[in-house]
């Protein structure tokens, strides 16, 4: 009885001190970024760049969130522009290069990928309030620097990773799953060249791969508090169809 007794005390000990070590990584990575104070301060973004595929293909890239839950994102390549909004609420994407003109709904799975991309807080800030759960998973390598594991667990269920770098607590990698045409497909990004703006630390540089496709971006301004109209993130305007030559 006893054993047993000092058994569950252990489990219990463990359990207790795991979670205070997520708490405490989670809070030098908020530290790291900012500070909890500057994040929040944050009610818009405007991020401006370059993109390019392994395709050969490269464009123009500017995305756009706003609190809470607004996100627009415009890829414009060879004339062609590429719209994907959400207003919280709903989403609708137009996309050219499937020769279409006039926006079509988001689905659920969509609608996920872009929930996520509209808390630019991230999914370990405030977790607890947000339904998530972390768990420390340990340590790995990434591109050679150790870097603490991270598994979250959002509150629709959905599982992803993050890497913080154990040196700098700023965020290396991420990976999970991503919904693409009615499809979940593995995807993972890596963060490079942090630099701050209005005292908070963002990542100028994303090297992605989803599937067979891989993407880098470079952001050449990021825009701490714009001022963005909130129809920017409701549904986008038919585009005009291009004369035939």
């Amino acid at each position: 009885m006893i054993k047993k007794m000092l058994c569950m005390v252990l489990v219990v000990s463990a359990a207790f001190c795991s979670a205070q070590t997520v708490d405490e990584i989670i809070a030098k990575s908020i530290e790291a970024r900012g500070g909890m104070a500057k994040l929040k301060a944050v009610q818009s973004q405007r991020l401006s760049g370059h993109i390019s595929f392994d395709q050969n293909a490269e464009g123009d890239l500017v995305a756009e969130m706003k609190r809470p839950g607004k996100v627009r994102e415009e890829l414009s390549i060879n004339s062609k522009v590429f719209i994907r909004t959400s207003d919280g609420n709903a989403g609708w994407v137009i996309n050219p290069f499937a020769e279409k003109s006039d926006p079509e709904p988001l689905s659920a799975g969509e609608m996920g990928n872009m929930a996520q991309k509209a808390d630019f807080d991230g999914a370990i800030v405030d977790y607890k309030a947000k339904g998530n759960q972390v768990e420390l998973l340990g340590k790995e390598r990434v591109e050679g620097k150790d870097a603490y594991k991270l598994k979250v667990t959002l509150k629709n269920g959905e599982i992803r990773y993050d890497y913080l770098d154990a040196s700098t607590y700023l965020g290396l990698k991420w990976e999970g799953k991503i919904a693409v045409n009615g499809n979940e497909i593995a995807a993972e990004s890596y963060f490079h060249d942090y630099k701050p703006v209005e005292g908070v630390m963002y990542s100028f540089a994303i090297d992605s791969t989803s599937g067979d496709t891989h993407q880098k971006i470079v952001f050449d301004k990021i825009e701490v508090n714009p001022a963005i109209d909130d129809a920017r993130f409701g549904k986008p305007a038919a585009q005009p169809e291009k004369p035939a030559n």
